[in-house]
C-alpha cells in the first residue's frame, strides 16, 4: 500500500504549472522516437541501459550525438521514465501493440498535453471553443494568434521573437496532427483524437493525485478532460467502462443468488426424458 501511495503522489505534480515554455513543443511530436524507446524499455531493459543506447544511436538514428541528447531530455520531460515509473511501465506496455494502436497514441498524447502548459492551454481553451463553435478548421495564424493573446497575461511569452513564434506554432500545429487531434496539412481540420480506456484512467488517477473531488463536473475537471474533444456526460460514461475494464480481473465477481442457474449434477428421470426425434421440422403442430 505504500508503494501505491508513493506513485499516487508523484503524480500531483506530472501537469506543467510552470511559466509558459517553447522548450516541449519546440521539437515536436516524437512519436517515432517516443515509440522506440518505450519498446525498449518494454524488452526489460534498465533505465541507465536505454539511455546509453540512446545517445549511441542504437534506438533510433539520428545524425549528431548532440541531436540524440536534446530528444532523450525532451522525452525525460514529457514522459518522466526516471520519476514516475507506473507512466514508463504503461506506455511500455502499450508500445508492444504497436505505434498506431489507440492504447499507445491516446497515452503518449495525453502526457504531450499535460507536461506543456503552453500546449494543454492551446488544445483545452482555443481548440475547444473553435470545435464548440462548429468551427473545425485552423492554421499557422489562429495559433499565432492564441500566442499572442498569450502575451497580455504571461510575461514569459512577451520574450520570444516572431521567428520563434511561427516556428513554435508550426511545430505544435504538426505535433497535435500527428496525435490525431487534426489532420491536412497547410489548413487543418480538427477532429477527435482516439482515446482510450487506459488513458481515461490516467488522467482520473492524475486528478485525484492533484486532490480535486467532486465528480468531472467541477470547473477544473472539466477542463482538463477537454484534450480529447468530448463532452464530460461522455467523458464520465468513458470512465466509468475504464474503471470496469482495468479493476475487472482483480475484482471478485459474486453474483446474487436469485441469479444463480443450478449446475447440471444429475441426468432427467427416465420416466421424463422425451423421445429422440427424427426430422423434426416435419412433423405437424396440432
Amino acid at each position: 500500500m505504500s508503494g501505491e501511495k508513493k506513485t499516487v503522489d508523484s503524480l500531483k505534480s506530472v501537469r506543467d504549472s510552470s511559466p509558459l515554455s517553447s522548450r516541449n513543443t519546440s521539437k515536436g511530436a516524437l512519436l517515432q522516437e517516443t515509440y522506440a524507446t518505450f519498446r525498449a524499455m518494454s524488452d526489460g531493459q534498465p533505465l541507465s541501459e536505454v539511455h546509453r543506447r540512446i545517445l549511441e544511436g542504437e534506438v533510433f538514428k539520428k545524425t549528431s550525438y548532440e541531436t540524440r541528447r536534446k530528444i532523450r531530455n525532451a522525452l525525460d520531460h514529457r514522459y518522466s521514465f526516471g520519476f514516475r515509473r507506473w507512466i514508463a511501465s504503461s506506455l511500455a506496455q502499450a508500445s508492444l501493440e504497436g505505434i498506431d494502436s489507440s492504447r499507445f497514441r491516446s497515452l503518449a498524447y495525453l502526457y504531450f498535453c499535460l507536461r506543456d502548459r503552453l500546449t494543454f492551454e492551446f488544445v483545452t481553451e482555443f481548440v475547444w471553443q473553435r470545435w464548440q463553435d462548429g468551427i473545425t478548421s485552423l492554421d499557422r495564424e489562429d495559433v499565432l494568434t492564441f500566442i499572442e493573446g498569450r502575451i497580455e497575461t504571461k510575461p514569459s511569452t512577451a520574450k520570444w521573437r516572431e521567428s520563434t513564434r511561427k516556428k513554435l506554432a508550426g511545430n505544435m500545429l504538426s505535433a497535435l496532427r500527428d496525435f490525431g487531434l487534426f489532420k491536412g496539412t497547410a489548413k487543418k481540420q480538427i477532429q477527435r483524437p482516439v482515446i482510450s480506456a487506459e488513458a481515461v484512467f490516467h488522467l482520473l488517477t492524475i486528478l485525484m493525485a492533484e486532490g480535486l473531488t467532486g465528480g468531472l463536473r467541477r470547473k477544473s475537471r472539466n477542463q482538463a478532460v477537454r484534450w480529447f474533444q468530448y463532452s464530460v456526460s461522455r467523458v464520465e460514461r468513458e470512465a466509468h467502462l475504464s474503471a470496469m475494464m482495468l479493476l475487472a480481473p482483480w475484482t471478485v465477481h459474486c453474483m446474487p443468488d436469485c441469479l444463480r442457474r443450478l449446475p447440471t449434477t444429475f441426468l432427467q428421470p427416465a420416466s421424463t426424458t422425451p423421445e429422440p426425434t427424427n426430422r423434426p421440422c416435419s412433423r405437424k403442430a396440432w
